[in-house]
């Protein structure tokens, strides 16, 4: 990371920028329900930068 002065990264990461299809969308509406509070910020991470792919088979 740079120490610069000015040199400040604004913008977010955003996983739908160019993607807007139905697997994301459901991708992103989904939001974890009865874990523990370090698995749930794990995987609210994965879903907000696009690691998290949904399970072709049950």
């Amino acid at each position: 990371m740079s120490s610069q002065k000015g040199n400040v990264n604004t913008f977010s990461f955003k996983n739908d920028k160019f993607n807007k299809s139905v697997k994301t969308k459901k991708i992103n509406a989904k939001l974890p329900d009865g874990v523990c509070q370090c698995y749930k910020e794990v995987l609210e991470w994965r879903v907000a930068y696009k690691k998290c792919k949904s399970l072709s088979k049950p």
